[in-house]
């Protein structure tokens, strides 16, 4: 390369603007050391009897310059015995990785040999050493003649010729010239003041400003760390950037060249070796940095370039190219600025880099990455004109940009504002620029105003958290999603998806724990994609996924996470993960499989192997006994299995490990099902069996989880029992989404079309849609589940507390999954529970479960027929922060939306020839009418044999009307299961007869008989009064109570047919205790 001589530094540019890189120390030197003073002193050594000094002071300068593995000195005096003063040992591969001085290539497995003279014939001297040498015939390869005496070129270059012709040995003779060369080159000053005892004031000394103090001490921690800790056989991933660091840390301290670039190419070696593509690069980029800005070397700066170009020419992700743009930047200013000569092809690395971006900013489906790669060409395109006026259209561009980064969590916003900020000097005349710089400054200011108010909540969120209040928890949490979602804050942002997940488990909402944890290992598995960083964090959060499938059922998937748990934990040096959570995962595993049923322990018979493999033998163990290999149970474990055996499955089995195992869920059929709970709605999806509806599925019970988590403390209550979804795939091409929801059959329907799904790469637009829709879904649904009395509830809920934000924008991202376990999560799926060579098959032996004489019996608690409480209900009760979605329950028979169709008028009383008494609501639309009760009679039967039904007649509700009476229907709260909360719905009519005689001739009729119909006036229409048939009479009922208002008190659950506002209740003078008159002074 021809360069002119110039006056342009590159370490003063960057010094000036980045002091804090270079060394703050000030070398103190007291004395001199001329190399006249120094030549003279070596040269006669022999007349002072220093032949001694002379070997320990070569050896340690060829071991700084030649190579690190030299012996001590292997005759009995200097120069006497006719062999080696020193030879080189051999040493492994693996210790030679640690070499940074006298590093090269063959030293460590080649017998090389070094003679030490300080005789004025040196060239006779080192035909005796070369020829002696040869003759203990031990191998040589290399000779190296050291002489203290000064030999001519051409002289020395003769004597080497003849030596090698003579013994067939590289012969290398080095003289006093080479050692004060040496010397003087690499500040070994020292090194020779005191391995030859030179008599002179010469002292230097090192000053250590602030800074290198700190960098000093850290160099000296590493490189005792690395002496003391490291094996060089067995190098970790994170120990890999420790010798790159080091050398950094070489090069800002300006240690000498030779140090400085023996320990960054020793960096480089161990991240070829243990490193990872990342690791490598940065040690390649780290190189060609210092190179050029410190030690100020282009040639070697131009060589690193080319290598970090070679070490990503495929990579897809645009912050790796950062870094070859950066070094071709850099490259290019120098050659124009010194009208220098290229060594390297960089017009060629500069076309390839350019048309990568270009590749990847064509990439929607990855936005961040193609917004990141825009970004970068633009600024690149800054370096090409000669007039700043024409990069106008350049900061245009760059505006459009980040517009568009808003929403983009992998977009660097903060970094790209401070490079452009640092081009002020520059471009401070350009409107364009203004522009761009007053937008982003105002951006920076707002979102860094967005994110203190975030991190208030999500402090305040993990407070709620730890103080036990898992529901205003997830409020705070959930407003500080969308400020938090940002590059600058991607930290705080995972914490907040990690504390979130486990407020919705904590309540018993594990689909939007799982959905939250997906996000955040997306998140956290970027820094791998990116920059091929492998972190306790992945591993963390992989663990914490597996056992979130496993309590979802999905074994499959809990085996996928697992698997990919055990890779990134074996690669962590400092794990804190072993045993234990291997213990902990195979009893979770162990647990789902004693818990599933036979049906679904059929489809496991290729899953044994696949438990072994990963190191879960006690799963493998039980999955065999489940399957019916009592034998190979029995040789396998060394157990027997008898009733003891069976006792102790029985425990794991039933263990209560913090939530409730229904076996393995696994989806093998063409449609899929999974269910959701949320306050006492049973919600179940069904979906296409494959890829993405299987995730989007999720995602919708996830959207639905989050947005109604808070219901309870909001005042909002739910009203349907169940919701039942079904997902309908299309074949269009084009991506839509919608939905429609039946509200007439008995059970809530809720169709979702997928069109375009199967080839849609889910880019921005896509999951903008699919948001889109979810919010209309969520709107569509609400009126359908809730009761709303009062919108405010809803409004607070939705809007001030962001339940939209916490569940739909989140929700949307379906790619999350893939972005971690690839995008065939079908096949991985498929392949665990396939057949193969390298895995036995075990077909099922059983043909009834391996428990079917000791089923599983849900334990439920010793509680009596409950009583109203008395008094009002304490404040510990009410209070819902320790309540699960799965502690509520809703009635069920009553549906408020088949009701409000039509409007309940009045009853009538039937007596029918040889039949019990009937009692028939009157509606408005008998057609109707007649709907509810063939829902009823779906639920119950003809004959409401458990009493699920309850008809109750309140009487006396008004002194001066005393015929009123009130009709309640609901469902009999004492024939469900209990559980902490219920939601108990009913009817209520309030009749207005003049006359009581028909209701106390039905009464009567009752009395007699001890049953009655229960039905509706259009069934009227269809009896036959001489021979009535049984179908057509209604429901018959077994109880019916009838209870005066005044025995109604507070907390009855019959004080809804007492309307204190407009009853005037009987009260009779002759009772001592009128339970109503408390019901009416708590109002």
């Amino acid at each position: 390369m021809n360069v002119q001589e110039t006056k342009f530094s590159s370490k003063e540019f960057l010094r000036r603007r980045r002091p804090e890189k270079f060394s703050d120390s000030t070398i103190r030197e007291t004395g001199t050391l001329d190399r006249v003073v120094l030549e003279h002193f070596l040269s006669t050594l022999n007349t002072r009897n220093q032949e001694l000094q002379f070997e320990d002071f070569a050896k340690k300068i060829c071991e700084k310059i030649i190579c690190p593995n030299l012996l001590e000195q292997t005759g009995p005096v200097a120069g006497g015995d006719g062999k080696t003063d020193t030879q080189t040992f051999p040493v492994s591969e693996q210790n030679k990785l640690l070499w940074f001085e006298g590093v090269n290539e063959a030293s460590n497995k080649e017998r090389w040999a070094f003679a030490v003279s300080t005789r004025k014939d040196w060239k006779k001297k080192c035909h005796e050493d070369v020829l002696k040498i040869k003759e203990t015939d031990r191998g040589y390869t290399k000779i190296f003649c050291v002489t203290n005496q000064s030999a001519k070129s051409n002289i020395r270059s003769e004597v080497e010729d003849t030596l090698k012709t003579n013994t067939e040995i590289d012969v290398r003779i080095l003289d006093i010239n080479w050692l004060l060369d040496q010397i003087y080159k690499n500040n070994f000053e020292q090194l020779a003041i005191d391995s030859l005892s030179v008599p002179t004031q010469y002292k230097r000394e090192v000053i250590y400003g602030e800074n290198d103090y700190k960098k000093h001490k850290k160099y000296e921690e590493l490189t005792e760390y690395v002496r003391e800790k490291i094996n060089p056989a067995e190098i970790s991933y994170e120990q890999v950037d420790i010798f790159l660091e080091i050398a950094e840390l070489s090069a800002e301290l300006e240690k000498p060249l030779i140090e400085t670039q023996g320990l960054f190419e020793r960096a480089i070696k161990i991240s070829k070796k243990f490193g990872t593509n990342q690791q490598l690069l940065d040690a390649y980029y780290q190189y060609a940095w210092k190179s050029h800005f410190w030690m100020e070397d282009f040639n070697l700066f131009e060589e690193n370039l080319q290598f970090a170009y070679e070490s990503i020419a495929s990579s897809t992700n645009s912050s790796k190219w950062e870094k070859v743009l950066n070094l071709v930047t850099v490259h290019k200013s120098y050659i124009r600025l010194n009208n220098a000569t290229s060594t390297i092809d960089i017009e060629n690395i500069e076309r390839n880099m350019l048309a990568k971006l270009d590749e990847i900013a064509d990439d929607e489906s990855r936005p961040s990455n193609a917004l990141t790669a825009r970004t970068h060409k633009a600024i690149y395109k800054l370096t090409t004109f000669s007039d700043v006026e024409d990069a106008s259209v350049v900061f245009e561009e760059l505006h459009e940009i980040f517009k568009k980064s808003g929403n983009l969590i992998g977009y660097p916003f903060e970094k790209n504002f401070q490079l452009l900020n640092e081009l002020d000097d520059i471009f401070s005349d350009v409107d364009a620029y203004e522009n761009l710089l007053d937008y982003m400054t105002e951006q920076s200011a707002v979102r860094d105003g967005e994110v203190k108010g975030a991190l208030l909540n999500l402090r305040r969120g993990i407070k709620r958290l730890q103080n036990g209040h898992p529901y205003q928890a997830i409020k705070y949490l959930g407003k500080s999603f969308i400020p938090l979602y940002k590059e600058e804050s991607r930290d705080k942002f995972i914490l907040a998806l990690k504390a979130i997940a486990y407020a919705y488990e904590s309540i018993g909402l594990l689909w939007s724990s799982r959905s939250c944890l997906l996000l955040s290992a997306s998140l956290i598995t970027d820094n791998f994609w990116k920059y091929d960083e492998i972190s306790l964090k992945q591993a963390e959060i992989y663990y914490s996924l597996c056992l979130t499938e496993i309590k979802l059922g999905k074994l499959a998937h809990a085996l996928l996470w697992y698997e990919l748990f055990l890779i990134i934990n074996e690669n962590i040096s400092d794990s804190s993960f072993g045993d234990k959570e291997n213990q902990q995962v195979d009893f979770y595993i162990s647990q789902l499989i004693l818990n599933t049923d036979i049906k679904e322990i059929n489809q496991q018979s290729n899953i044994p192997d696949e438990l072994d493999r990963l190191g879960l033998f006690v799963s493998s163990g039980c999955l065999k006994y489940a399957l019916g290999y009592i034998e190979d149970f029995e040789r396998e474990y060394e157990v027997t299995a008898d009733k003891d055996h069976n006792d102790f499955l029985q425990k794991i089995r039933d263990f209560d490990a913090g939530f409730n195992s229904k076996g393995i869920i696994d989806n093998h059929d063409k449609r899929g099902v999974h269910t959701s709970f949320i306050f006492g709605c049973t919600i179940e999806i069904n979906f296409p069996n494959r890829s993405p509806f299987i995730e989007f599925s999720t995602n919708v019970l996830s959207l639905l989880e989050g947005a109604f988590a808070t219901c309870t403390i909001d005042n909002v209550h739910l009203k349907e029992a169940f919701l039942i979804i079904e997902v309908i795939a299309d074949d269009d091409d084009d991506l839509s989404l919608s939905h429609e929801i039946n509200s007439n059959s008995g059970k809530l329907n809720l169709i979702i079309n997928c069109a375009g799904f199967d080839a849609s790469d889910f880019r921005i637009e896509a999951q903008q849609k699919i948001t889109n829709e979810f919010k209309k879904l969520v709107f569509d649904l609400l009126p359908e589940l809730f009761f709303i009395k009062n919108t405010e509830y809803i409004e607070k809920m939705i809007f001030e507390d962001a339940a939209f934000d916490r569940a739909i924008s989140f929700g949307a991202c379906i790619k999350s999954i893939e972005n971690v376990l690839g995008n065939d999560i079908d096949q991985q799926i498929k392949k665990i529970y396939s057949t193969s060579a390298e895995k036995k098959t075990y077909p099922l032996l059983r043909d009834k479960s391996w428990d079917s004489e000791f089923p599983k019996v849900l334990e439920i608690e010793d509680i009596k027929a409950p009583t109203p409480g008395k008094g009002r209900m304490p404040e510990e009760e009410l209070n819902s922060e320790n309540i699960t979605h799965k502690d509520y329950s809703i009635q069920s028979l009553i549906k408020p939306r088949l009701w409000d169709r039509t409007r309940w008028q009045g009853v009538g009383f039937a007596q029918l020839k040889s039949r019990y008494p009937g009692l028939y609501l009157l509606f408005k639309h008998p057609d109707i009418g007649e709907g509810i009760f063939k829902d009823l009679i779906s639920s119950v039967g003809l004959v409401d044999s458990k009493a699920r039904l309850r008809v109750c007649i309140v009487k006396g509700i008004s002194v001066k009307n005393p015929t009123h009476y009130r009709v309640l229907i609901s469902e009999n709260m004492m024939t469900t299961p209990l559980t902490k909360r219920m939601t108990m719905i009913s009817r209520i009519n309030t009749m207005t007869p003049d006359s009581n005689v028909n209701l106390e001739r039905f009464l009567a009729a009752y009395q007699a008989c001890g049953k009655f119909y229960l039905g509706c006036d259009a069934m009227l229409k269809n009896i036959v009064p001489e021979h009535p048939q049984r179908d057509s009479l209604g429901i018959e009922m077994s109880t019916l109570d009838v209870r005066w208002a005044w025995e109604i008190g507070l907390n009855d659950v019959d004080c809804i047919g007492v309307n204190l506002k407009e009853d005037d209740p009987y009260i009779p003078n002759d009772v001592a205790e009128i339970p109503l008159l408390q019901l009416i002074n708590s109002k």
